[in-house]
């Protein structure tokens, strides 16, 4: 007659031989977890540190792996991080990566690998030290230096300082100051160019002067001025440009003076605009009243009052008409209109309402050889353009 199970071994027995599976069991998942997932890993072989990679160029980023399905690579530079690629096939075991234009460069670079998607206690492997990412010598500004006969810097050159001129043209209303610096901002917004500008133009207070008031932004006049409009884009991002001027004093010679302008040494739309801008008040040394009309010089027969005008900054750049409100063609003329003299001491009124502006002279005919006179009055009713340069 057979027995059943708990008979023949009696309750105690049984019990103690489900007691050594459950620990066998126990035992079998605490190894699992403790020595088969210590058995993963994942180490960096490439770079390990002291590397120069250059911009432009394709390297190969390697490493070895064990129990670890998916993994990613991602760059640091003083802890900001980027990644390079993001879940790759663990078993490839390298990755080739074409380091892009305008990358970040120095020297300063670390990689890891780590296991993909992170999550905390996932594998990761790091670059035993730094490397370098660096921008080919050649992918400089001098080869354009070299074939124009004329220095260009590069745009991220320490303290260059971007200038340039509006494309579009203004009445000698331009808001006041405030107003030409904004249409330099929205300007130079519409040229992609970032930051802050100030339009060199000067008003009627002595410490309003366009010199002045460059002195008041956040460089002053320090800087190496370069043209706004770039030549050529170099590998690192950064762009080529025209040098202007190594410093104000020869800027304000360039863009001010009597010297002559070559016309190789600007490029040619720069030199077109330089013809015709609103200046105003220069320096402490610029004309203040009773300016000369340069257009009405031409005319014969208009009165002479109409010729001279009194103030040299349309209002303080708020008035856009010809003359003055107050007068009237053929009215008889008093002491309530301003009075100037000619240079050959004639005496006259002054209802003309000009601004001082830039004008390129001609010395020879058919032949480009110009120069920049100060002393030149436009009516205000006529249109310019405005320099504006980087704060």
């Amino acid at each position: 007659m057979n027995q059943s199970l708990l008979e023949k071994f009696g309750l105690e027995k049984l019990l103690f031989f489900v007691i050594i599976i459950a620990v066998v069991i126990v035992f079998g998942v605490v190894f699992y977890l403790f020595f088969g997932y210590s058995s993963k890993n994942l180490e960096l072989l490439t770079p390990i540190g002291r590397e120069s990679w250059e911009i432009g160029q394709t390297y190969e980023i390697k490493w070895k792996s064990r129990g670890v399905d998916r993994v990613g690579i991602i760059l640091f530079n003083e802890e900001k991080p980027e990644w390079i690629a993001e879940n790759l096939s663990a078993s490839g075991n390298s990755y080739k990566w074409k380091i892009p234009a305008g990358h970040e460069y120095g020297d300063n670079f670390w990689v890891a690998v780590i296991e993909y998607p992170w999550r905390s206690g996932n594998k990761v492997s790091y670059s035993k030290g730094s490397f370098s990412i660096t921008y080919p010598e050649l992918a400089s500004c001098d080869s354009l230096s070299l074939q124009e006969e004329w220095p260009f810097f590069a745009s991220d050159v320490p303290n260059v300082r971007k200038v340039f001129i509006t494309k579009e043209t203004f009445t000698g209303n331009l808001g006041g100051l405030a107003g030409a610096d904004e249409k330099c901002q929205v300007a130079a917004a519409e040229l992609g160019l970032k930051g802050s500008w100030t339009a060199f133009i000067g008003g009627e207070d002595p410490e309003d002067t366009a010199v002045k008031r460059l002195e008041r932004t956040p460089r002053g006049l320090t800087g190496i001025f370069i043209d706004a409009e770039s030549s050529s884009e170099l590998l690192r991002g950064a762009t080529c440009h025209r040098l202007l001027a190594k410093d104000f004093t020869e800027l304000l010679k360039r863009i001010t003076g009597l010297e002559i302008v070559n016309e190789g040494k600007l490029s040619s739309n720069f030199l077109k605009l330089m013809g015709a801008m609103w200046l105003g008040r220069i320096d402490e040394n610029s004309k203040r009243t009773c300016l000369p009309i340069e257009s009405a010089m031409y005319y014969l027969y208009a009165p002479l009052a109409e010729k001279y005008s009194y103030t040299v900054t349309c209002q303080n750049w708020n008035y856009e008409n010809k003359l003055v409100a107050e007068y009237i063609r053929k009215m008889t003329l008093d002491d309530t209109f301003p009075s100037c003299y000619t240079p050959q001491g004639e005496f006259t009124y002054s209802v003309a309402a000009g601004g001082l502006t830039s004008s390129l002279k001609t010395f020879k005919d058919n032949e480009i050889n110009d120069y920049f006179v100060l002393d030149i009055g436009k009516y205000c009713s006529e249109k310019q353009h405005i320099l504006c340069i980087e704060d």
